[in-house]
């Protein structure tokens, strides 16, 4: 229960501390609400910050910054998500939603366990949370039933290894186990590296025991009993006993000694799905005194307090099946973790019964749980900033990630391109082979479309590989090379040799489509503002160009059409003009009408991008990238004019712009064209930005080194399409999201794997 904090205001990082909500052995948790402007400035968050009389060594704050990282990349309605996170400030600290309601333990303490539904009810939103975090690659190690909030629409799984950032300095270093006896598995007495996903499905099973009988399976008066009865998995017969039938053969399966007979996140969902119920009486009164104790924190601080939520007239329902956001329909698949081997592990277990043994004697490492709804209850950050992306592969809300970074062209594919909770749902490395050759893809949500030879495209699952639905190439055309496809609003736009198709994205099924001009074909199309953009090529005793705009949302209205000379390269749209370029000038177009807006004889941009108020052009084996002005396409500089381009640049939100030379890539600042760093390379590559980093793509892999002068190099990640696979498929299309990278190659293998 939040208590009111006293003396005079205190602060971590942007976030105001209104009251106290329990400690611990290496830090603090406040209630606290963010000062301010900004995103989160109506919530209330649960901040944990380290004690200030610590050591905080690097080794500390780089593990505190990979659990950042790990709880960032788990997205759940039942699990925490992290609002923020600082582990570079005097004080490391991070703040998670707050939940007000109290954790399991604080309710079975005060109310006594819960009925049968409820209990199958929490089980089912536990092993949803469970399925989603692993999904994440990420373990909790610590599922108890203090790390369980109930709120007024279901369980929340809270502290999935944010716990071991506080713990894991003191402890690691002394070697012994990180846990809480009585809601730990055997193999995690043998230490961190035995700990598995089916080690969550372990404490699972302990955890709802506790729900239903008030007892955990292997409680005893002393210690030592507790950890042996885990190591032999000697639940107590009759706490079993006291299980409502049906609940009693689930937990004991969790219980199995061998992580491998027991069942998956999955399979519980399945065996405690059953219709809706609500919380008992003495929970929802808890609910409500929680909710009453952080308006007294806000209060006694001064903040502002809102009006108290208004109360249904009927109790709140807990959903027996929760609904996943963030992944299509049916349940997830976790991504496969390392597996524990069948095996003996009786001298592993003593080791680490000895480890726990010690550390409870000096009463540093483990804390046994007291259920009397004191601290143990009270470190209470929840979920909430739940991040949603597409529900089915044909949904509108579908987050779209581009082959070229972003609408600029510029290859920066941004800070979320590492970050892991942007990763398709369940995503594990796969590799597909498109007999039709594959061309450049774009991510939409769940779905990967790739476009191939002749106008053809396969959509493929983007977490698993799997092909969804295909639309056949155009036979007897002779072209071959189109651009990219677009999507948008649950459509996808398919460049094809005739004319563009409009299809869904969930089906593939055509929903119409823009016939090409007569005598024409299409060299360009760029989707933007809901309008599609499109250059048809005309070749004959008249060459030229027709550039035509139409709805996307309704293909047959054309908006206009504009006739222009022999026009090619990037077709680029920033900022109300339309970019393109012919063989000896560069054009801008007004968007509005298709009326020319500017040009500039003797610059050519094959390879155009957007950056600010300039556009930078460069061409394939000319020397250097040329910065015009946006609005006049009047010359201002030319950045690394000793350099063959043999690429697209790239620039991005750090203000680094690299420039990729036959045998080297440099990097440039792209206000004064000041060289950062050059390094050689020995074969082609094509150079990408993720915030903060670079990536280099080659033909067999991708490379990943730091931004700034001086940066040390990263690694080199290799990927092989198959066994056969040569360096003459040449350098991948490339997207890049969630720390992951899809890879598509002209002879038609298409993979994923981590990015480095």
């Amino acid at each position: 229960m939040p208590e009111p904090l006293t003396g005079p205001p205190r602060t971590a990082g942007p976030y105001r501390l209104l009251g106290t909500l329990g400690s611990g052995g290496m830090g603090e948790v406040y209630l606290a609400r963010r000062t301010g402007t900004g995103p989160a400035d109506a919530g209330l968050v649960a901040v944990k910050t380290v004690r200030q009389d610590l050591d905080l060594t690097p080794e500390f704050r780089t593990r505190f910054r990979r659990e950042i990282d790990s709880a960032r990349a788990v997205r759940s309605p039942y699990a925490a998500a992290l609002v923020d996170g600082d582990a570079e400030a005097a004080l490391p600290w991070l703040a998670t939603e707050y939940v007000a309601g109290p954790s399991l333990a604080e309710a079975v303490a005060r109310t006594g366990p819960l009925p049968a539904e409820a209990v199958r009810a929490l089980g089912a939103g536990l092993a949803q949370a469970l399925a989603d975090v692993h999904a994440a690659r990420v373990l909790h190690r610590d599922l108890k039933p203090g790390n369980v909030l109930l709120s007024a629409d279901g369980p929340r799984l809270i502290d999935f290894g944010i716990a071991q950032a506080f713990d894991a300095t003191a402890l690691t270093t002394t070697g012994l186990v990180v846990g809480t006896p009585g809601f730990m598995a055997p193999e995690h007495l043998e230490g961190s590296g035995a700990v598995v996903a089916a080690t969550d499905v372990f404490c699972l099973g302990a955890v709802l025991c506790f729900a239903a009988t008030g007892r955990g399976p292997f409680d005893d008066d002393e210690l030592a009993a507790v950890v042996y009865r885990i190591s032999r998995a000697d639940a107590d017969p009759a706490t079993l006993a006291a299980l409502p039938d049906g609940l009693r053969e689930t937990v004991t399966d969790c219980l199995a000694l061998d992580p491998a007979d027991r069942p998956t996140p999955q399979d519980l969902m399945a065996r405690l799905a059953g219709p809706p119920c609500a919380w008992p009486d003495g929970v929802r009164a808890l609910l409500a005194e929680h909710e009453e104790a952080a308006r007294r924190c806000e209060a006694a601080a001064g903040a502002p307090v809102p009006a108290a939520p208004r109360r249904p007239a009927h109790p709140p329902v807990v959903p027996h099946v929760p609904t996943q956001l963030g992944h299509a329909s049916g349940m997830p698949v976790p991504l496969p973790l390392p597996s524990a081997p069948r095996r003996s592990r009786r001298k592993a277990v003593l080791a680490g019964a000895g480890a726990f043994l010690a550390a409870a004697a000096i009463g540093a490492a483990v804390a046994v749980p007291q259920f009397t709804g004191g601290t143990d209850g009270k470190d209470s950050g929840d979920s909430g900033a739940k991040a949603v992306s597409a529900a089915s592969p044909g949904a509108e809300s579908a987050r779209v990630v581009l082959p070229y970074g972003n609408s600029d062209h510029s290859g920066e594919f941004g800070r979320a391109a590492r970050d892991r909770s942007t990763r398709p749902a369940g995503w594990s490395p796969w590799n597909a082979k498109l007999p039709g050759g594959a061309g450049a893809c774009v991510l939409a949500g769940e779905t990967l479309v790739c476009g191939g030879r002749q106008g053809g495209a396969t959509a493929l699952n983007a977490a698993t590989g799997k092909q969804l639905w295909t639309v056949p190439a155009h036979e007897g055309t002779t072209q071959s090379a189109l651009p990219a496809p677009a999507v948008d609003d649950g459509t996808v736009y398919l460049p094809q040799p005739d004319g563009i198709a409009a299809v869904d994205l969930g089906s593939g099924r055509e929903k119409w489509s823009v016939k090409a001009p007569s005598d024409h074909f299409l060299n360009a199309m760029e989707l933007s503002g809901g309008v599609l953009y499109a250059v048809w090529f005309r070749q004959g005793e008249e060459i030229g160009s027709l550039i035509t705009a139409h709805r996307a949302d309704a293909g047959h209205r054309q908006l206009w059409q504009t006739t222009a000379g022999d026009l090619g390269g990037t077709l680029l749209v920033h900022d109300g003009r339309l970019y393109l370029s012919s063989t000896t000038t560069t054009y801008a177009f007004d968007i509005r009408d298709g009326h020319e807006a500017a040009r500039r004889p003797g610059v050519m941009c094959g390879f155009a991008l957007a950056y600010k108020d300039a556009l930078l052009c460069a061409l394939n084996g000319d020397h250097g990238v040329k910065v015009l002005d946006a609005r006049t396409l009047e010359p201002r500089r030319v950045i690394a004019p000793e350099v063959t381009v043999s690429a697209p640049p790239a620039v991005g939100e750090r203000g680094v712009l690299l420039v990729q030379g036959d045998r080297s890539l440099s990097a440039h600042d792209p206000a004064s064209g000041e060289a950062l760093w050059d390094e050689a390379y020995d074969r082609g590559s094509r150079p990408l930005l993720t915030g903060d980093k670079a990536l280099i793509v080659t033909d067999d892999g991708v490379y990943a080194r730091g931004l700034a002068r001086g940066s040390e190099q990263g690694v080199r990640k290799r990927y092989l399409g198959q066994p056969s696979y040569s360096e003459r498929a040449g350098v991948p299309h490339t997207l890049v999201v969630g720390g992951t990278v899809f890879l598509s190659y002209g002879e038609g293998t298409v993979l994923s794997g981590y990015a480095p």
